[in-house]
């Protein structure tokens, strides 16, 4: 069965909701078997529509229903978008009346489909009613998600409603210790209690206890945190006190040359330098240590 033969390829001008509803009025006049729809109409499909039959799983490209659904919600056309064009259908007065209570017909139809259940042509005006009925920074979200029933429209309601309540959730407040208790005369300056001299503001951050995540000591935070490792020596001079002398630098005869060999520069960082040792010329016959 050759559906070119009968209908003309699909082409980028034309509409895709439209000539679906083409390729099926002229199935059911030819009498095509329903199980064979999606194979026949799948050559004839270009763009995005022929991608949506590549991209399913083989059991649902052989069913035209579900082809059907993925095609259109590529295209952009789902069930909300159905309802929205049909709340927003107007009447025209230049226009027959009969003829534009076809068109709300015809939207009608395309929204609830009449060949649904009983059951889901109530769930689509119903679902409506309620993405409706939503505050707006719950309606905006849970559109985008489309969702296909009323089960699914709950559970993007639900969890919309659990992010938000989490991002405006109070700060929690943690019990002050004798260690870490806050002077309010103290504004602006260190407080005595603090081992960093994290700074107290009166106002709404009064009875606040600042956790480091870096040492997970109570009273500053990781910024200030004094058990924060230097990644280089920098206490080589304490105020008033001569340089500390290095014990670091001993004596060693390399090569034949004596050197001053550094063994422990008290740094996180490794330094090598090639100055350290010269060129070294080894003589691979005899033994030699260094």
């Amino acid at each position: 069965i050759r559906a070119s033969h009968v209908l003309q390829k699909m082409t980028p001008e034309n509409d895709v909701e439209a000539y679906l509803l083409s390729f099926e009025r002229c199935a059911e006049q030819e009498g095509w078997p329903k199980e064979l729809w999606a194979g026949i109409v799948a050559p004839i499909l270009i763009g995005d529509a022929q991608k949506a039959y590549f991209d399913l799983e083989p059991g649902e490209a052989s069913n035209y229903t579900q082809l059907k659904v993925e095609i259109l919600a590529r295209a952009g056309v789902t069930p909300t978008i159905r309802a929205q064009r049909f709340h927003t259908w107007s009447y025209q007065e230049d226009r027959a009346p009969q003829s534009q209570m076809f068109d709300i017909v015809h939207l009608a139809q395309r929204w609830l489909q009449p060949d649904n259940t009983s059951a889901r042509v109530v769930e689509l005006p119903v679902m409506d009613c309620y993405l409706r009925a939503l505050p707006p920074w719950i309606h905006k979200w849970v559109g985008l998600g489309n969702p296909s029933n009323a089960q699914d429209l709950i559970a993007l309601v639900e969890r919309q409603i659990a992010v938000e309540e989490l991002l405006h959730s109070p700060t929690t407040l943690m019990p002050q210790s004798p260690e870490c208790t806050l002077n309010p005369k103290s504004s602006g300056k260190k407080g005595n209690g603090n081992k960093a001299g994290t700074d107290h503001v009166e106002g709404s951050n009064m009875g606040r206890v600042y956790r480091c995540f870096r040492c997970q000591e109570l009273g500053h935070v990781a910024a200030q945190c004094p058990n924060k490792e230097e990644p280089m020596q920098t206490n080589l001079e304490e105020p008033g006190n001569a340089c500390i002398e290095y014990s670091s630098w001993i004596t060693q005869l390399v090569n034949g040359k004596v050197v001053m060999a550094l063994t422990d520069s008290r740094s996180a960082v490794t330094l090598v330098s090639s100055a350290l040792i010269g060129s070294i010329k080894q003589d691979f016959v005899h033994k030699t240590g260094v």
